[in-house]
Order: structure tokens, then sequence, then C-alpha cells
């Protein structure tokens, strides 16, 4: 891949980083601060629109895996996307004055329609990466590329909001007025993102021949249950399960615990969020080399059980000033970087797992059963939070929660089963296969 491919695809990471952050970081602490929801309430609310987002991405997935349109299988939903995404997130933050029930009915509807945009695009847009190339170094420099437009969206989707809101107060405006721009100027940014990837990936998507799939509830379910049976696959729900719970824990309780333990304005709370990114970009192009010189499946492992081992350490020494807190958040960042930036290209490998053992590429089906678990586990995180919250046990959800979670994590990273190796391997036997020559099963039993 030339440079304008790795760029032209990595542009649309700006609206998955950027929407899925300032949802997951600032909705709970809307829907509590500005609009006036129980910390309970808000944090179902929110449970229960991410889940949707769950099932959406599993129909998509499945079905963009079957069509045959002359746009591609993936790029036309790209397209779709972006109407409900823009128009959704705007929605889920401009404040409603009704009853409780109308205003948890409203949340929940537009939550929907934003996670359905989401999802629309997020799940054809990751298979599209497996397609773009199958080389196992090209595919971790593709999401390296990615990465940082992602940082980039972390930094709209993060730092800027609070900064942003306490501004626009500044000047006179109402609270829950600069919530709305803030959505308005980020749901923008990400539409026209989406809008660019679509734009310079035409052509670029492999040529699949042959007839569309049958597209039936039935069929779908046999699939993803094949899917799950993949013996790598198998290793990676424990992996995305583990860290999305740790990051869900920390990014929801984040604002929480610096306003509330700490005591400090949400100015402060910007800055510790801007190192974050910082460390973010420094961590980037370390994790690129580390993936290529050590393998993705070790430097992902390593990284999580850092942050892990730190955070049960933070939580028995207490975090009792802004430099503790700077240098807890910097070390995170380690696992945070590392897991966004490799996992999509961890999971590109198992598509070759599947092509060997089901005799077809199912990167749709692949990405969405991984969508899924991503917004099952997302959904029960963010409805803990909520009860964390009104159980005053910030401290919990913020350092030690997270850090188990991610010690977890890397057990299971670090016996996942494909490395560059055995990939290569793999790649040869799905080659002798497709031209019916003996196939060689040495050294590919542990992940067949």
């Amino acid at each position: 891949m030339n440079k304008k491919d790795l760029l032209g695809y990595g542009a649309a990471t700006f609206a998955d980083s950027a929407p899925y952050n300032f949802v997951t970081v600032y909705l709970i602490l809307f829907l509590t601060t500005v609009v006036g929801m129980s910390p309970e309430v808000s944090g179902t609310v929110s449970s229960v629109i991410i889940l949707a987002d769950g099932v959406v991405g599993a129909l998509i997935g499945y079905v963009s895996d079957n069509i045959r349109w002359k746009y591609g299988r993936r790029r036309p939903f790209l397209l779709a996307a972006v109407a409900p995404l823009v128009v959704g997130l705007i929605l889920l933050f401009t404040k409603v004055e009704a009853a409780a029930a109308v205003q948890s009915c409203f949340y929940i509807i537009v939550g929907l329609m934003f996670w359905l945009g989401f999802s629309m695009y997020y799940t054809p847009y990751s298979a599209l990466g497996a397609e773009l190339t199958d080389d196992y170094d090209e595919r971790s420099i593709l999401r390296t590329i990615a990465r940082l437009f992602g940082i980039f969206g972390n930094f709209i989707g993060m730092v800027i909001p609070l900064l942003f809101v306490q501004y626009m107060q500044t000047q006179g405006m109402a609270e829950s007025r600069a919530w709305f721009f803030m959505a308005v100027i980020l749901a923008v940014i990400a539409g026209g993102s989406i809008l660019v990837t679509w734009k310079s990936t035409k052509g670029k998507e492999q040529d699949v021949s042959g007839e569309p799939g049958e597209i039936r509830i039935g069929k779908l379910i046999s699939e993803y249950i094949q899917v799950l049976k993949l013996k790598p696959f198998k290793h990676m729900i424990i992996v995305i399960g583990m860290y999305i719970v740790a990051n869900t824990f920390y990014n929801s309780s984040m604002v929480f615990f610096t306003r509330y333990n700490l005591g400090m304005g949400d100015e402060i709370t910007s800055t510790i969020f801007l190192i974050s990114i910082i460390a973010n970009l420094v961590y980037t192009p370390v994790m690129g080399v580390c993936a290529v010189k050590f393998g993705k499946k070790n430097t992902l492992a390593m990284s999580m059980l850092i942050a892990g081992a730190a955070g049960v350490v933070f939580y028995f020494i207490g975090i009792h000033s802004y430099v503790m807190m700077v240098v807890y958040v910097v070390i995170y960042s380690i696992s945070y970087t590392c897991f966004w930036q490799l996992i999509n290209a961890i999971m590109y490998d198992i598509t070759e797992v599947g092509e060997f053992v089901l005799g077809k590429r199912l990167e749709g089906s692949i990405t969405s059963v991984y969508g899924l678990a991503f917004t099952v586990f997302t959904s029960a995180a963010t409805q803990i939070v909520g009860w964390l919250l009104k159980l005053d046990m910030v401290n919990a959800a913020f350092i030690l929660l997270p850090g188990l979670c991610l010690i977890a994590a890397a057990i299971a990273q670090f016996i996942y089963p494909i490395n560059g190796h055995t990939f290569e391997l793999l790649k040869k036997a799905v080659a002798d296969k497709k031209t019916g020559k003996p196939v060689d099963m040495n050294g590919l039993e542990r992940i067949l």
C-alpha cells in the first residue's frame, strides 16, 4: 500500500475515536449534571443504547459479507452511516426539558440513532482494512496510520469538550447550549472524515466474485457460531472483554474522580486528558516498531500487563495529587494506545483462519462478532459504573477495577496462538488448499 492509500483509509478512524470517546466519557456527565438524571438512570440509558449498537453491528457485518454492490461490499455502508451518526450525536447532547420518563425515552431513541450510524460505519470500515492488505506487518502499519487519526479524534472528543463548554459559559452561553454546539462541531468533522475515506478507497476493496450470499437470520446465527468456534477468536473474546470493561470504567469515572475525589476544576481535568493524548502520540510509533519487532500479540500483552499492574499499585498507595494523577494516566495510556492501535490488525489475521477452516472469507462476520462482544461488555460496564457512582465507589471504578481487568486481558493475550511465523504458515496452507495441493499442517495445530 502506498502512503495515499494508508492516509485515505486512516482518515475515518476519527469518526470512531472522537464520537466514541465523547459519548463514553461525557454522556453520563451530561445526563446527570445538565439534564438532571440520577447516576443510575443515566447509566441505564447509556447501557441500553450501547447494547443496541451490538445488535445492529452484528447484522451489518453479516450483510456486508454477503452482498454484491458495484460500489463494493463495505463502502456503501460508510456513506449510509453519515446521517444517523451525525444527527444522533447532536440530539444526544441536546437538553430536553420534560418528565423523567419522557427524557429517558428521548435519549434512548436518539442514542439508538447514533449507535445505528456508528455501527453502520464502524463494522464495514474495520472489515475493509482486512481486504486492503493481507500482509502480517503491513496490517500493523495500516492500523498505526489509522491510530494517528484516532489520536486527533481523541483530542477533539476528550480534551476539547470541557474547555469549550467552560469558555462558552464565560461568554454568556448556557451550559446546555455549549454542549450542544460541541456536539455539532464534532459530528460534522466525524461525518466529513467518513466521506474522505469513502472517496479515497474507491476501487481498493478486494474483488469478491460470485453471486450474493443468502441472507437469513438462521444462517447468520450459524455463521457467527462458526466464528466463535475458531480457536484464536476464543482467546480474543476474553482479551477484548476484559480490556473494554477496564476502559469503560476508566473513561466514565475520570471526570467524577478529578472533580470529587481530587477537587480539581474542569480546566485541570482537560489538561490531564491532553497529557494522555500527548502520551498516546509518543507511544504510537513506539508501539508500531515493537509490533513489527516483537509481534503484535506480545506487544499488546505487555502493554496491558504494565498498565494493569500500575492500577493495582496506585489503588493501594492512593492518588492524592495532580502529579500522581498524571503519572497514573500516562502509564494507563500505554495500554490504551496499544489496544486501539493493534486490536484490528490482530483481528484481521483471524480472517485467514476462517478462510482455511470454513472455506470463505468472513471479514464482516468476524468484525461483527468482535463488535457484538465489544458492545455487550461496554453496555454492562456502563451500567456498573452508574451503580458504583451511586455507591460512591469512584476510586475503585477509576483505578482498581481497570487494573485487575487489564491483568486478566494480558494473560489471555500472552497465550494467544497466532504470531508472525504461524500466520505465514497459515497463508501458505490457505493458498495450497485453494489450488488443491497437499496442505502441510505442521505448526498449525495450535491455531486450528
